[in-house]
Formats: structure tokens, sequence, C-alpha cells
């Protein structure tokens, strides 16, 4: 169990009740992860003391950290304490956007970022320097629905620390590419946001996309550039279902109306094959009797023939049943 809230903290929490005018929805994500009831008893003591705070509950990823939500743009993968207290009561307690601490040069320019970004923040509860790159990155999301923004607390899920290479904080990252440590220029990263290449999109900005439903407009993206971004095939080929399943509808679209576009996809998904799960091996073989290109009846046939799972082989022959009734 974590620690205790210290009745300093409370006190912080509970000056909210003269900062809040009307209801604030809190949402907890919840998952299968041994810090989820942690989670909870922090959001029901929060609404206990700061009555206009409503949480409700949500489903998470099941096999990843539980978060909590504000809005539909910030996440925070952290029960905030020490100074990651007062950036968090401070986003809560946000009315409008005009209440948000940004230059009005810069705010224009981040209305003007047209694709999806998600940033990730590393902190952690003792350090002096990470409060003020959250207070910086806050106004973001509210800024731009494009832009969601989380915060990781490094002392809570230490594992997280060798896994991408932090060894201090605050560290951000854009997209699980770009890094920054100790600090960041918001006058470059909204930049960066703003002008990069769609193409170059991370597996987590991908991911987000489908999480929101937005699975036709990343078919769009695609097919407006032309070209499968590399980080789709991660998706397409992720563990979790509920995002392979999103990956799929964008696949189905891109075969609908661009089949030459959708048969670009063939020879990386075959490359993975064999490093996959079953059930990912079995979306693989439905993509490709979707697909329905004659190329891909040799590696169909080898399923066939191979030492695979039952199920999988029933994937290729019905995949296969499929391009000839197509021919």
């Amino acid at each position: 169990m974590g620690e205790p809230m210290t009745p300093n903290e409370e006190k912080l929490i509970r000056r909210l009740n003269q900062k809040i005018s009307h209801p604030v929805k809190l949402t907890l994500f919840e998952t299968e992860h041994e810090k989820n009831t942690e989670y909870t008893m922090f959001c029901e003591k929060l609404s206990r003391l700061v009555p206009k705070i409503k949480f409700e509950k949500a489903d998470g990823e099941p096999q990843g950290a539980p978060m909590i939500g504000i809005g539909n743009g910030i996440r925070y993968q952290a029960i905030p304490t020490g100074t990651e207290l007062e950036p968090f009561l401070e986003a809560l307690a946000f009315g409008t956007f005009s209440e948000i601490s940004i230059p009005d040069s810069l705010r224009n320019r981040v209305r003007r970022i047209k694709i999806p970004a998600v940033l990730k923040i590393y902190v952690a509860p003792q350090c002096k320097f990470c409060p003020q790159m959250v207070r910086q990155l806050l106004p973001l999301p509210k800024a731009n629905q494009n832009i969601k923004l989380i915060i990781i607390d490094c002392t809570q899920f230490p594992e997280l620390m060798p896994q991408y290479k932090i060894r201090s904080v605050p560290t951000l990252f854009l997209d699980d590419q770009l890094r920054w440590t100790g600090s960041v220029n918001l006058d470059e990263l909204i930049g960066l946001m703003k002008d990069r290449d769609p193409g170059l999109l991370g597996p987590s900005s991908l991911e987000m996309i489908l999480k929101e439903g937005n699975a036709a407009r990343l078919a769009r993206m695609m097919l407006d550039e032309n070209r499968i971004f590399p980080a789709f095939f991660d998706v397409l080929t992720d563990d979790k279902w509920s995002v392979r399943l999103g990956a799929m509808v964008v696949m189905e679209e891109i075969i609908s109306k661009h089949p030459d576009l959708a048969t670009q996809t063939i020879t990386p998904l075959w490359e993975r094959f064999e490093a996959v799960s079953d059930q990912v091996k079995g979306d693989i073989l439905y993509v490709f009797g979707k697909i329905g290109r004659p190329q891909v009846v040799p590696m169909l046939e080898f399923v066939l023939a191979g030492v695979f799972d039952k199920e999988v082989k029933e994937a290729a022959d019905e995949a296969l049943q499929q391009i000839r009734e197509h021919d």
C-alpha cells in the first residue's frame, strides 16, 4: 500500500473547495495491476475532501497500470504526492482555457497542431524541477484535443526506468521518440508537434487515436499520405486484442479505398508472422484474406502445410477460401 496522505496534503486538497465553483469529473481507469486499490482509495478520499469532485470508473488496459484522467487529455499514472500534488490540483481547478497561463503567441500555434501527439513526462515526488515542467505542459491538451499528456511517477513504477533508459527526472518523451531531460523549450516542442511528419508517429500515438474511436481518421491520414506508417505494424500486431481490433478496422477501410496501398502491408506482416502469438497470427491471416491478392497464397499454403496451431491453420484456410471466391 502507498503512504497515507499527510495533514499538509489534505489541507492543500481541501483548499480546492474555494477554487472549484462547479462539479469536476475525474475518471479512474481501472486495471488488474496490484496498485489499482491504492488508486481507488486515493480517488475516494479526494472526492470526500472535495465534494465537487465526482469520480467515475472506466476500464483501462487489464495488464497495464491504473491511471487517473482529468478531462479528455490529461492522464496521471501516479498518485500525486509531494511536489506532484500542487500541479495536479491546479489541473483539477482549470475552469476554462482562458484561466490557463500560456502566452497568446504559443496558444495560437498550439491550436494549429493537426497531428495527434502523446507527451509522456516521468516525474518523482521529491523532484523540485518536475512541477515546473508539468505546469508548462498541462495547458497543451486543454488548448488542443490532438495533444494527450501522461504524467508518470517513476517511484511508483520503477520498472519503467531501465525500460525507457530514464536516469533522471523530469524526462519528457514526444511519441516515445524525442526526449528532453531536465527542461524543455515550449516553443521548440510546439514547433515539433506542429510541423512533424505524420509518418513518424509512434505506436503510442496511433494507439491513442484508436482508443478514442478514430480508426477512420487514422485510415484517412495514411490514405492522404499514400503510405502505411511504420508504427502501424506495431499496433496491427499488438498483443492487446482491443488495439489490434482498431487497427484491423483501419486496414478494412484502406483495403476498400486503396487496395494497392493495403498490399504494402503483406511483406512486413509476413516478416513478423513467426514471432507473434497464435492470436496475432490468426489476425494477420484474416487481413491477408481481406486483401485478397494472389501473392499471399504461397504464405497461406505454407501455414497449412506447416506445424501450426489448429486455429491458425483454420484462419489460413478461411483466408485461402476467401481469395479463391474473390477470383
